[in-house]
């Protein structure tokens, strides 16, 4: 059997069974509802976003092309853009998370570790600026804004002790307590449920089909034996069998 008959086989068992499909699909969309709904927990994210920017005109900058030469705001903006990397990942060593941890526990009296801070806190670098966003995410709104608060302060401080200060940050947007939990996307988990189910009912017939060895047709038994079928058995209809079983039953009846 060539491929294309192989795939237009599957074709034809799937399309028969398009029913039981639809109804598994849905089965995996009741599941998917019910598991968001039940054992997804909330969260709340507070955001703040920063600007850095190169702050010493009469500092002098190197570059791997040119001499060394005082720079120009442009030369300054491109400078900042240039270094956002190396402070991205600064933000995420335990060292920077330690300090936001500690001075975050001085002013709230809390127990709060690095660690904690780290797993909450998310960096976005806006693609061709010297914009990039701290998100914090908890369980809890008011938590989740302190530390934000908190990343208003730490983050210019441990700019300006940093690279000998050449690049600072100021606070573009501040950190806003949310009045409400995100998401928790209901939409595209009920889809993922959907096509898991439609895939695993999918899968299912496609392989019972395969390990069935049975022959159920004379197609399939030239095709499998090479040898010529000389006569089929008919199927009989059982409808006039069973037509004539109500008729006797009703003659019965009327004796």
């Amino acid at each position: 059997m060539n491929i294309d008959a192989n795939v237009q086989k599957i074709l034809t068992l799937l399309l028969k069974k398009w029913k039981t499909l639809i109804i598994f699909a849905l089965i995996g969309t009741f599941i998917a509802y019910f598991f968001t709904a039940n054992f997804t927990t909330l969260t709340y994210a507070s955001s703040v976003e920063f600007l850095a920017y190169a702050v010493d005109e009469d500092q002098e900058f190197s570059d791997s092309s040119s001499s060394h030469q005082q720079i120009s705001n442009t030369s300054k903006m491109n400078y900042a853009m240039k270094m956002m990397a190396t402070y991205i990942e600064l933000f995420k060593t335990n060292e920077f998370n330690q300090k936001v941890a500690d001075e975050l526990n001085e002013n709230l009296n809390t127990n709060y570790s690095a660690s904690m801070i780290k797993h909450a806190t998310s960096i976005e670098y806006i693609e061709d600026t010297a914009l990039f966003k701290m998100t914090v995410t908890t369980t809890d709104a008011d938590l989740s804004y302190q530390i934000a608060h908190q990343l208003e302060k730490t983050v210019p401080e441990v700019m300006k002790t940093t690279n000998n200060g050449l690049v600072n940050a100021s606070v573009e947007d501040t950190a806003l307590k949310a009045t409400s939990s995100q998401s928790l996307g209901y939409v595209k988990k009920c889809l993922i449920g959907f096509i898991a189910g439609l895939v695993f009912a999918a899968a299912y017939f496609i392989l019972r089909d395969l390990i069935d060895v049975r022959i159920k047709t004379s197609e399939e038994l030239t095709e499998r034996y090479d040898i010529p079928v000389l006569g089929t058995i008919p199927e009989f209809e059982i409808k006039g069998s069973a037509q004539a079983k109500k008729q006797e039953k009703s003659a019965k009846g009327g004796k």
